[in-house]
């Protein structure tokens, strides 16, 4: 039986990380930061790579298909030398599933609930070398992509409505009487 496991961290500048370096690491491909001009050589193992894929949002330029290109346009649309540029995530996939079932999954959850925001990713499917432990690590840019103009949009900080005790006011959908998610 499958046990649910996820790990969401950042890529954070200021302790020595990129994106680049990130991407190189779980795919097991050798990549170069254009920002720092540091090479990655992509020490993990290669035959535990199953299957590396990146999705994109609607209006997104299509050389971004590339993941290095991808993660260096993301390094290179933040400046400040402490930035956040991405988030790493890792999840546990059911053995149950087959290796197609696995990417669709994967695809699924990303399509659902990254790229549909605007958000870009680029995922990774790893077993260990018996064959057992699959899951998905999953890069995605800290910034949309705007679907009208195709270029990275301004970070911004969500203010949310709060009750007396400072906990968030629920939005109620009117038609649906549920809750609303991300308002």
């Amino acid at each position: 039986m499958a046990i649910y496991s996820m790990h969401v961290s950042n890529v954070s500048r200021s302790a020595g990380s990129s994106s680049v370096a990130s991407l190189s690491y779980i795919t097991s491909s050798r990549m170069r930061d254009e920002r720092t001009g540091e090479t990655f050589h992509g020490y993990g193992r290669r035959e535990r790579v199953l299957h590396v894929a990146t999705l994109l949002p609607e209006g997104a330029p299509r050389e971004w298909n590339d993941p290095e290109r991808l993660f260096n346009a993301v390094e290179a649309a933040e400046r400040r030398l402490d930035a956040r540029p991405a988030k790493k995530i890792m999840v546990a996939l059911p053995r149950e599933l087959t290796g197609v079932q696995r990417i669709e999954a994967v695809e699924s959850f990303i399509r659902r609930q990254l790229t549909a925001c605007g958000y870009a990713a680029t995922y990774a499917i790893h077993e260990d070398k018996a064959g057992n432990n699959p899951h998905a690590h999953i890069i995605v840019a800290n910034r949309r992509i705007s679907p009208t103009t195709g270029r990275w949009a301004a970070k911004s900080r969500s203010e949310f409505a709060l009750d007396e005790h400072g906990q968030r006011i629920p939005v109620i959908d009117p038609e649906t009487g549920l809750q609303k998610v991300g308002a």
